[in-house]
């Protein structure tokens, strides 16, 4: 039996040089694996950590003019066109009104078009200005 009983499990971590975080087996033993992708929301300047089971995971960031229900409604049917339905993690959020940001993370295994062509079908929205996916894998 695990050592996690409650709600919740803290532990105070240490950013030093190292670039290196341990965690207790306990946590892993709760995640079931001992892989994570860890976000980091500057906005709320809070860290999140989702446990993986793919090896690979992809970073995708859309510039846009203004976050609207009717990008939001064609952002999900290319996503869904593209395989891409399962997101590990999914924000959007406009700095001082001006500069509006969709990012998210996702598994590229899920796709049925290339990286390429999905940036492509991204970049023909109306009002983005900016499409970046990169691998954040390693």
């Amino acid at each position: 039996m695990s050592e996690y009983d409650g709600a919740t499990a803290g532990r105070v971590l240490t950013f030093d040089e190292s670039e290196s975080v341990s965690f207790p087996n306990s946590f892993k033993e709760a995640m079931g694996t001992d892989r994570g992708l860890m976000v980091l929301v500057h906005k709320d300047r809070l860290i999140k950590i989702f446990p993986l089971d793919a090896s690979e995971v992809s970073y995708l960031s859309l510039e846009i003019g203004k976050l609207t229900n009717d990008f939001l409604t064609r952002l999900s049917q290319i996503f869904k066109k593209s395989g891409l339905i399962d997101l590990l993690f999914s924000t959007g959020v406009c700095l001082r009104g001006t500069r509006c940001f969709y990012e998210c993370y996702f598994s590229p295994d899920q796709l049925t078009v290339t990286l390429d062509e999905l940036r492509d079908s991204l970049g023909e929205l109306d009002g983005v200005r900016r499409v970046i996916i990169r691998d954040v894998s390693k």
